[in-house]
């Protein structure tokens, strides 16, 4: 490998791509300094490079050329960081339905993985869900595709639209089913407490209904945490083959 002006520009090329994605992607998260996921990116650009280069166009004759190329590189590094982050969010989403079910929703902490508050389900849900993306080595699964990437046409504009439809229309069905077991309960709270207000209303049986479904919440939330495995394992096959639909450009 000789250093010339076209492997100049692929390590360029390779940088925008890969801090793009780590800042938009969801495993670091904001507690990690910005000056350390720039480091991290020219390291795993410096690693990449030769590997990467043949994959990569000639150097632009223009500056317009060379902005518009890096610019395209950016997008892609954030496209392939926030399939992520939208798989992360959907579980927070779920989280969030199970503390307004359960009563919880009222209570803001904060987030460092998001950088605002949440609640404190959907906190406990990120953090797990982050940690078994790390178990499950989807931290790989991101590096494998960003390195697919270079070999494949890239995203269109029609294209990438009915993909986002799609890929958002199964997420919200994964934020359900993460959902579903702690929202049956209480559901089933309140119709019992709604049936029991219409035979004996003097007993006030809502506010009754308030610790019920907070422990029985709990109870359903523990027992179930071993389906959130399998839901955060088909979430990641999920999303990096909807990934790569949108990156082969149909």
């Amino acid at each position: 490998m000789r250093l010339d002006a076209h492997l100049l520009f692929s390590c360029l090329c390779i940088f925008a791509r890969c801090t793009s994605m780590l800042v938009s992607a969801p495993l670091l998260g904001t507690v990690v300094p910005i000056l350390v996921r720039i480091l991290f990116s020219v390291v795993m650009t410096f690693a990449l490079a030769p590997t990467l280069q043949p994959h990569i166009g000639a150097m632009p004759a223009d500056l317009l050329g060379l902005v518009l190329a890096i610019a395209r590189e950016a997008m892609i590094g954030l496209l392939i960081g926030a399939f992520l982050q939208l798989l992360v969010s959907s579980v927070q989403v779920a989280g969030a339905f199970m503390d307004v079910q359960m009563g919880t929703g009222s209570a803001q902490i904060f987030n460092p993985f998001l950088g605002a508050t949440a609640t404190p389900v959907s906190q406990f849900k990120v953090m797990l869900a982050t940690i078994l993306i790390f178990l499950l080595n989807g931290h790989r699964m991101m590096v494998q595709a960003f390195v697919r990437s270079y070999s494949m046409p890239g995203p269109r504009v029609g294209h990438l639209q009915d993909e986002l439809i799609a890929f958002l229309g199964q997420i919200g069905l994964l934020s359900l089913q993460i959902a579903a077991p702690v929202a049956a309960v209480t559901i089933i709270i309140d119709a019992a407490a709604g049936i029991v207000n219409k035979a004996v209303p003097q007993t006030q049986p809502f506010l009754l209904s308030l610790p019920a479904k907070l422990a029985a919440g709990m109870v359903v939330l523990a027992v179930g945490l071993p389906a959130l495995v399998a839901s955060v394992q088909g979430g990641l096959e999920m999303t990096f083959d909807r990934l790569g639909h949108v990156l082969r450009g149909g």
